[in-house]
């Protein structure tokens, strides 16, 4: 969650060894004011549904879209300066908490929240991903309708977010985001940002089912080869247009896809807990699995290539894991089109 206070800026991780290609044409920039988001009106970042830019150079996510993805930990300072190392990435800070906002040099906007955690289930570090909504009580009540819980009621932070913590059927935890004064991540697919989010679920059927009751989302079936598993495309209406507008991607159509919905294997089904996880982009996953040995995390799946992308996944030293991913000429994950 987000708490309040006023921001100040810290560089205490130094940067890594080695460095990405941070080229603005590589991913989706979702701009912002020359100034801080923190502390502005509602007024001043009102979101659309359709999604777009605001007067102010605010991201506008369409309603039902993923826009935030933030890490919850014991330590969240340890985990800026893992971070900080592998991908580069620096932050500024609100108090109490403390909560780090991350952001890449070179790049205007945040890329991912760091936040400490509280007494409130689940009480193990995590990745939270989170979908924008028009009103975080209305989407609450919706998530409980839909045989959901909501684990953290609605709460304000003045200046950035209503926001409520959440679990789907399944026990899958995500997490409901109302701008107020920051419209979630300001990058998307850039080198060191957020790629897109992907649910592990024991039941894809009824995950379907319930996201699409809560936030409008439609499904596809896909394979993305024939030694992967089948997945479920989910996908949100309008969502295509949003990035092409955010990149200025005239040249090619951008399909409506959000995440994948993957099963639980059967062999694994009892020692598996259904979960969102995240994907951030980067320019040679080799070079980053290869660090995260050094940087005290430990790699979870070898370097491997998924329908011409190449990918792995680790484990940092809080026990979170984050999966990273090459993108094709786009640098966009979310957002391609789905297979058939």
């Amino acid at each position: 969650m987000w708490p309040g206070g006023a921001p100040r800026n810290i560089d205490e991780a130094p940067p890594g060894p080695f460095t990405f290609d941070f080229a603005r044409d590589k991913g989706v920039t979702v701009s912002r004011s020359e100034s801080s988001s923190i502390g502005k009106s509602d007024k001043d970042t009102e979101h659309s549904k359709e999604g777009g830019m605001s007067e102010n150079g605010q991201a506008r996510y369409p309603t039902g879209a993923p826009c935030w993805a933030e890490l919850t930990t014991a330590d969240p300072r340890r985990s800026a300066a893992f971070y900080g190392e592998l991908l580069g990435w620096r932050y500024e800070e609100t108090t109490p908490g403390p909560y780090l906002t991350a952001h890449i040099p070179g790049h205007e906007g945040d890329v991912a929240g760091l936040g400490t955690l509280t007494s409130t289930p689940p009480t193990t570090a995590r990745w939270t991903t989170y979908m924008r909504v028009e009103e975080a009580d209305a989407a609450a009540e919706r998530v409980r309708s839909a045989g959901g819980a909501v684990l953290d009621e609605p709460t304000d932070t003045e200046g950035l977010a209503r926001t409520a913590l959440c679990a789907d059927p399944t026990g899958a935890v995500f997490g409901l985001w109302e701008a107020r004064g920051n419209g979630g991540a300001h990058l998307l697919g850039t080198p060191g940002a957020w790629n897109f989010s992907n649910l592990t679920t024991s039941d894809p059927e009824a995950a379907a089912t319930f996201y699409g009751e809560v936030f409008g989302w439609r499904t596809q079936e896909t394979e993305l080869g024939e030694e992967d598993e089948e997945s479920l495309w989910v996908c949100l209406p309008g969502y295509g247009r949003f990035l092409q507008e955010l990149g200025g991607r005239t040249d090619r159509d951008l399909s409506d896809g959000v995440a994948r919905v993957f099963a639980v294997p059967a062999e694994t089904l009892a020692d598996t807990v259904p979960q969102w996880s995240v994907d951030f982009a980067v320019t040679d996953v080799e070079a980053v699995l290869s660090r995260v040995a050094q940087l005290g995390g430990t790699v979870v799946t070898p370097l491997a290539d998924r329908g011409g992308r190449r990918f792995g996944a680790f484990q940092d030293p809080e026990g979170t894991v984050m999966a990273v991913s090459e993108g094709d000429d786009t640098g966009q994950g979310a957002g391609e089109e789905p297979p058939t």
